[in-house]
C-alpha cells in the first residue's frame, strides 16, 4: 500500500512541475465551494553573457522594471474594462465593494504564504475552496514525506488589481480575479539544507469565490496563462 502511494505521488509531481511559494507556485484550482481546475508552471530566467557585470546587472534590472510596469498595465487595462461593473454589482450587493475586497485579499495573501510556510493545513482550510486545499494538502504532505520545508520570509506585496468579476444572482457561484504582485525570500529546505531559492519579483493571478460574507481562494494561474 505503500508503494502505491508513493507511486501516486510521483504520478501527480512528474506531471506538473513544482515550485516554490503558497501551492508550488503554480496554478492550481477548485472545486466544491470552488469551480474549474488547471495546473501550469511556467518558470523563467536570464542569463549574462559578456560584457560588463555591472552594465549586465542594470541592463537586467531595467528590464525586469519595464517588464513589470508592462504587466502592471495590462493588468490596469484589464480592471478598467470591469470598473462599470464593479459599479453596478456594488449597487445591488454590498459585497462588491472594491476597497474591501482588496482589503480581504491582501489579508488572505498573508495569511496563506505564512501558513503554507508553516505546513499548517488548519489554517489553510479555512482560506481554500475544497478542491484547492486537497490539491495542496498532497503537495504539503509530499514535501513532508521528502522531508522538505518551503520557508517564505520577507513576504511582500506590491500590487492587487481587480481584473475580472462574476456576480451571479445565487451568491454561491460569485467570484473574482485579482492580479498580484509581490516578493519573498523563497527557499525550499531538505534535510536541513537549502536546495532551491528564489527571491523574484514575481506575478501571479488569483481567483477567489465568495463564501458568505468572505472570500475563498480558488485558484492560482501564472502570469502567461492570462497575458498570453
Amino acid at each position: 500500500m505503500k508503494k502505491v502511494i508513493i507511486i501516486l505521488f510521483i504520478f501527480i509531481f512528474m506531471c506538473q512541475p513544482v515550485f516554490a511559494r503558497a501551492g508550488g507556485g503554480s496554478s492550481s484550482g477548485g472545486g466544491s465551494r470552488g469551480h474549474s481546475s488547471h495546473t501550469s508552471s511556467p518558470h523563467t530566467s536570464s542569463r549574462r553573457q559578456g560584457g560588463s557585470p555591472i552594465a549586465g546587472v542594470l541592463g537586467a534590472g531595467g528590464c525586469l522594471m519595464i517588464l513589470l510596469y508592462w504587466k502592471r498595465h495590462k493588468a490596469r487595462k484589464m480592471h478598467q474594462e470591469i470598473v462599470d461593473d464593479i459599479k453596478t454589482a456594488y449597487q445591488q450587493d454590498t459585497f462588491w465593494d472594491e476597497k474591501v475586497l482588496k482589503k480581504k485579499v491582501e489579508e488572505q495573501y498573508f495569511k496563506i504564504q505564512k501558513a503554507w510556510t508553516k505546513q499548517d493545513l488548519t489554517t489553510l482550510k479555512l482560506c481554500l475552496s475544497d478542491a484547492l486545499y486537497e490539491r495542496w494538502q498532497l503537495k504539503m504532505e509530499w514535501q513532508q514525506y521528502q522531508n522538505q520545508q518551503n520557508v517564505l520570509d520577507n513576504i511582500q506585496l506590491f500590487k492587487v488589481i481587480l481584473v475580472a468579476l462574476y456576480d451571479d444572482i445565487d451568491n454561491h457561484q460569485d467570484y473574482f480575479w485579482v492580479y498580484i504582485e509581490g516578493k519573498m525570500n523563497d527557499t525550499m529546505v531538505q534535510d536541513e539544507q537549502i536546495i532551491e531559492s528564489h527571491h523574484d519579483t514575481f506575478v501571479e493571478y488569483w481567483k477567489f469565490i465568495r463564501y458568505g460574507d468572505d472570500i475563498l481562494l480558488d485558484e492560482i494561474k501564472q502570469q502567461d496563462e492570462v497575458e498570453s
